[in-house]
């Protein structure tokens, strides 16, 4: 009976250090934001004449990754060159390095060449988080007045019933940016010229999210 006893207090103890260090970890983790280019490789996204979705994607979410990093933030990029990546990846990639927020980059399209605008897509199964993290990073672009809010979308664009692929399959909070129509000469002109002020405008409403978290 004695032996049984100590063996018990030994699995209790052992428990009790490991729920101590398991919590110092989860205390002294670094934040970890992942930016999710999208596209890339042979899968070229939207595009327009010789310019393609996938590598103004690229381009935005290095700019992103460099003002995050100046604030002390781990970024994760699902890609960082002209690289096919699949969607199931993506979500891994986030998953696997517990990122605290998902932010995924795209381009938008429309047979319409006067479409215009920037929209964000949520998950409209985990709303609350998506949308609070999307609210935060429109308010930041709309703050720049350089191009039209089309506002905050859930589900995509088959439906509110469906979701995209990475943000249905990302375990922490998540969105989706359509930065301007690239089928939009304007939306393409007011890209080159405020790239850096996009990135940084994402960047604030990643790091507003985050800091509401905390």
């Amino acid at each position: 009976m004695k032996k049984t006893v100590k063996i018990l207090i030994i699995l209790v103890v052992f428990v009790i250090i490991s729920v101590i260090i398991i919590n110092v970890i989860l205390r002294n983790k670094q934040t970890v934001v992942c930016i999710d280019a999208g596209h890339g490789g042979n899968d070229v996204g939207a595009y327009l004449d010789k310019r393609y979705e996938k590598e103004d994607t690229l381009k935005i979410a290095k700019l992103i990754k460099q003002y995050l990093e100046e604030q002390d933030i781990k970024v994760i990029l699902t890609r960082d060159s002209d690289e096919a990546v699949s969607l199931g990846k993506r979500c891994k990639i986030a998953n696997k390095k517990l990122a605290d927020v998902f932010v995924s980059i795209h381009r938008n399209s429309s047979e319409d060449a006067q479409a215009n605008g920037i929209e964000i897509w949520t998950n409209s199964q985990k709303a609350n988080d998506d949308i609070e993290l999307a609210e935060n990073i429109l308010k930041e672009l709309e703050k720049t007045e350089i191009q039209s809010n089309r506002g905050i979308k859930n589900g995509s664009i088959k439906g509110e019933n469906t979701n995209y692929y990475v943000l249905n399959n990302t375990n922490m909070p998540s969105c989706l940016i359509e930065l301007g129509f690239i089928s939009n000469e304007e939306d393409n002109k007011l890209l080159d010229e405020n790239i850096e002020a996009y990135a940084k405008a994402i960047a604030n409403g990643i790091l507003e999210k985050l800091e509401v978290e905390e």
